[in-house]
């Protein structure tokens, strides 16, 4: 018998059976068969059955949905990304130096002096910043190709031209945050000698609005700048900041040795949030001596708030010489200082008192009040390798990012998440296991609702060149060690890449 021609209420539960793959692959039997398996509510029961929270279901008008390729071109995603293998591959090569082309000239913050090292086997603890950055669907980075920075759009596909200046700037950073590019950068010419060896750079930031126009062209519309150190800092791989912004504040932690000609030893620190919701046209970098700034302008970007070395040591985030910070977080109305380290770890700044294995510690603090909490974990471990009891989604700035060390001692070295989808990209490394056996390699896992995979050996050199994930249930973004940012398609494929 045919089971099309079964009462509806029995055909559901056949259908409830059956996989999705098993749902597509039946559609090709006859035209029963395909009118019935490409029937809209019961592809969408499917959807909701097998993949409740893609984005699919939670981003679609219901009245103009053909539900049936909705399920089509899900199934196939996440067959990919089951499979551990990317539908597709992109690579943009980026172009970036100290000196020449003018448009792309980068000098990084240096990030910490500090590695692990297990026996005779030696890893990173932290790694340089990229100079790529990506939010919802939006990649920018500075593309060799068109010798410009770029917008790319993953989803339509498109390449999209965006003057941020560039050929007057020497970038440090780049952050999209919430459809708000912030560019950190300093003046290529020197504009102050600090000492007999060395010369300091104005350094500023400026915010961009990333809008869309009418024919679907990416744009960064000018909305501030503002200075970020009073007088200016070398450059070179000593003097640090880290930074974050949403779309409304700026936070900067600042650290510098400590240039004294009386012989004082400790850095000199400072931590300051900015308001950067009101757009201006008065850009400082214009305006060397300040005289030319309206007195009457509150518009633009503004400090709310200042932390002296006191205020820095009353909430225990002051670094000294031995700093743990690993980066800063922002919401609507704080700023989380996130502090980690580790036993294994050796270097110039490595800290005087390590921990028993692993810490991460969590510092929330008002932007206009004093009180703040503090939320720490750290992998202890007992007899049963119970080394945390928090829950695996707890990844809220206000606690401590406790998926640092799930499994000790493999440590995460970065994630992607996608939250709504329930979709995380895990990169994890366990060195002091390949100091037993040349078979350990460095994984990166995928894990999803109800499953849990790894992706093929070779994507590890292709995406973590630089320490760094990102993306979602559709595709999943990082750096390889040639300076390419590279894009594993797990959905339709996108016109210029490498089919795998």
């Amino acid at each position: 018998m045919n089971i099309t021609e079964l009462p509806n209420d029995i055909f559901l539960l056949i259908v409830a059976n059956l996989s999705p793959e098993d749902i597509i692959l039946s559609r090709r039997v006859c035209k029963q068969f395909n009118a019935a398996f490409t029937e809209s509510e019961l592809s969408r029961h499917v959807l909701l059955q097998h993949y409740p929270r893609v984005r699919e279901l939670r981003n679609v008008d219901d009245n103009n949905v053909i539900w049936s390729n909705v399920l089509s071109r899900v199934a196939s995603r996440y067959h990919y990304l089951k499979a551990g293998t990317p539908r597709g591959i992109e690579r943009f090569a980026l172009g970036k130096s100290l000196v020449v082309p003018e448009w792309s000239r980068f000098y990084p913050v240096a990030p910490w002096q500090r590695h692990l090292q297990f026996e005779e086997k030696v890893a990173p603890f932290h790694y340089p910043d990229t100079l790529w950055t990506y939010d919802e669907g939006i990649l920018v980075f500075p593309s060799t190709e068109l010798q410009q920075y770029a917008i790319y759009d993953l989803n339509a596909g498109t390449l999209s031209q965006i003057d941020i200046e560039s050929e007057k700037k020497t970038v440090r950073r780049i952050r999209l945050i919430e459809k708000v590019l912030v560019v950190e950068w300093c003046e290529p010419e020197a504009y102050h000698q600090l000492n007999e060896n060395e010369t300091v750079h104005r350094h500023f930031a400026t915010a961009y609005d990333v809008r869309q126009d009418d024919e679907g062209r990416w744009n960064a519309i000018f909305r501030n700048e503002w200075k970020i150190h009073f007088l200016g800092m070398p450059l070179n791989s000593r003097d640090r900041f880290f930074s974050s912004h949403t779309s409304t504040h700026y936070a900067l932690y600042l650290w510098q040795p400590n240039r004294s000609a009386w012989g004082e030893d400790e850095p000199i620190e400072g931590l300051a949030i900015w308001d950067i919701s009101s757009p201006s046209y008065y850009r400082p970098s214009e305006d060397p001596t300040g005289k030319t700034k309206p007195a009457d302008d509150l518009e633009g970007a503004r400090v709310l708030r200042r932390f002296s070395f006191a205020d820095l040591a009353f909430y225990k985030i002051r670094q000294r010489s031995g700093p743990v910070l690993r980066g800063l977080k922002l919401d609507e109305n704080h700023i989380y200082i996130i502090q980690e380290d580790h036993r294994w770890v050796v270097g110039q700044q490595a800290s005087s008192t390590l921990p028993r294995l692993h810490r991460v510690k969590s510092t929330g603090i008002p932007f206009f009040s004093s009180p703040f909490w503090e939320d720490q974990c750290g992998a202890d471990g007992d007899v049963n390798l119970s080394f945390c009891e928090r829950a695996s989604d707890m990844r809220s700035p206000n606690f401590a990012p406790c998926w640092r060390h799930e499994e000790f001692p493999y440590l995460t070295i970065t994630e992607a998440v996608d939250a709504n989808a329930g979709v995380i990209f895990s990169a994890r490394h366990c060195f002091m296991l390949e100091t037993i056996s040349i078979n350990i390699k460095p994984k990166i896992r995928m894990i999803g609702p109800g499953y849990e995979v790894s992706l093929r050996d070779d994507i590890w050199q292709q995406l973590l060149g630089k320490g760094k994930l990102c993306g979602d249930e559709r595709w999943l973004i990082g750096e390889n060690t040639n300076d390419e940012v590279v894009i594993l398609h797990f959905d339709r494929a996108a016109k210029a890449m490498q089919q795998c």
